[in-house]
């Protein structure tokens, strides 16, 4: 079947959603399907054009051309959010029919564009949420207007509704998407999946240790986008708490709006302990999850939406232990709490952060078991072909309802 994949990144650009959508479409194409992604320009080379064409493998991959809008403000990201689900969708009414439209949320108005195009093909909607929107625009405070607040309530509820099937990460995250009005026959839990043949464990002194200066140090690692979601200053304020445990070392790999904000945070306490690396790409990556004695998984203390953040899935894979920092209401307390492969701290306890990594500091051997106990658990439930095969069994086997009855059946 012909499979059209929407996202807002995809490789080069390093992250969770690049990195899931393109192994997603891989596995899809391995299974027969014909796979087409629609993106924003990202990690290429600049063009004037307003989208252009290149491919992945068998996968055929069209660029958007974005506006120059500046993300570290709010009201830009919205902007630039309904500027990308328009011209994704001007930019697919150029092709031709295709039987499935996958989606990954958010930006929350994608799905508007999935939607407009399962009517117009008469195809298949399959809605990937990743994270719950409006809501956590809400909790983290960058959606304040009650009249924007209702209107994309709103629209997350049209899309639950409308969607052919919806695909969550989580329990929570589940009961949260029913809740709001999905028909709970169709929203599937599929975890968040890994490559558990490239992330799997290996040595920790490594030359991404030597490379960096850090090969007789216990490495504390958060890598990813430091943005208003993850919280790290908590991170931050637990390595002022260590500053004389002169071989424990804070590694923060990565970009984002926040990334000034926290360097400047952490000179104001003249931190000789926190390093501060740019994204990690590739191989890179891998050797710096391995490096690590400990991977960080934070989440602000006003996140109150059971969202996984995709990190954490890698960390398990490679045989690290975790510590999770987030609200209690996050899911990913639950895997940390049933794979026993490290320690959930609720966001805004540092002491608790700093007390955890020095557990771990004086005694390797718990650490290790922590690791190993995260490798067995993300082989169960992480494998990349029982996951991605979800997605294959959801183009096969969903019927596409007709139109009438369809809005009939979500009135």
């Amino acid at each position: 079947m012909k499979v059209l994949l929407i996202c807002p990144d995809f490789p080069p650009v390093v992250n969770s959603a690049a990195r899931l959508f393109s192994e997603l479409g891989e596995s899809l194409s391995e299974m027969k399907h014909e796979v087409t992604v629609v993106t924003r320009r990202g990690g290429v080379r600049r063009s004037q054009l307003l989208f252009s064409k290149d491919s992945s493998g068998p996968i055929q991959v069209i660029r958007t051309r974005m506006l120059p809008l500046s993300r570290r403000l709010p009201m830009m990201r919205a902007v630039e959010h309904f500027w990308m689900a328009f011209i994704f969708l001007f930019t697919s009414l150029l092709l031709p029919r295709h039987d499935a439209i996958i989606v990954y949320s958010p930006p929350l108005p994608l799905g508007l564009t999935g939607w407009i195009l399962s009517r117009r093909w008469h195809g298949t909607l399959i809605l990937n949420v990743q994270d719950l929107y409006p809501r956590t625009a809400v909790d983290l405070n960058l959606l304040r207007s009650r009249i924007l607040i209702r209107w994309a309530e709103s629209l997350e509820r049209f899309l639950y509704r409308r969607s052919n099937a919806i695909t969550v990460h989580s329990t929570g995250n589940r009961e949260h998407v029913i809740r709001v009005g999905a028909t709970p026959e169709k929203v599937y839990t599929v975890a968040n999946w890994v490559d558990l043949k490239l992330f799997r464990p290996g040595p920790q002194q490594n030359t991404w240790r030597a490379i960096n200066g850090l090969d007789n140090h216990f490495v504390a690692s958060f890598a990813g986008t430091m943005g208003f979601a993850q919280g790290l200053e908590d991170i931050v304020d637990a390595a002022g708490q260590l500053r004389s445990h002169d071989r424990i070392a804070f590694v923060f790999a990565g970009d984002g709006v926040l990334h000034t904000q926290l360097k400047r945070r952490a000179a104001s306490k003249q931190l000789s302990n926190v390093h501060f690396l740019p994204f990690q790409h590739g191989n890179a990556y891998l050797e710096l999850l391995r490096a690590s004695d400990v991977c960080l998984v934070t989440l602000d203390k006003n996140l109150k939406t059971p969202v996984v953040p995709g990190k954490l899935q890698s960390i398990m894979a490679v045989g690290r232990p975790v510590i999770c920092v987030a609200d209690p209401a996050t899911d990913a307390r639950l895997i940390v709490d049933k794979a026993q492969c490290g320690y959930f701290i609720p966001a805004g306890d540092i002491t608790g952060i700093a007390k955890s990594i020095l557990r771990l500091y004086d005694n390797p051997k718990l650490a290790k078991l922590n690791g190993e106990r995260g490798r067995v658990y993300s082989e169960v439930h992480f494998d990349r072909d029982s996951c991605t095969g979800v997605y294959n069994s959801l183009i096969n086997s969903l019927q596409t309802i007709p139109d009438q009855e369809q809005d009939a059946r979500d009135a």
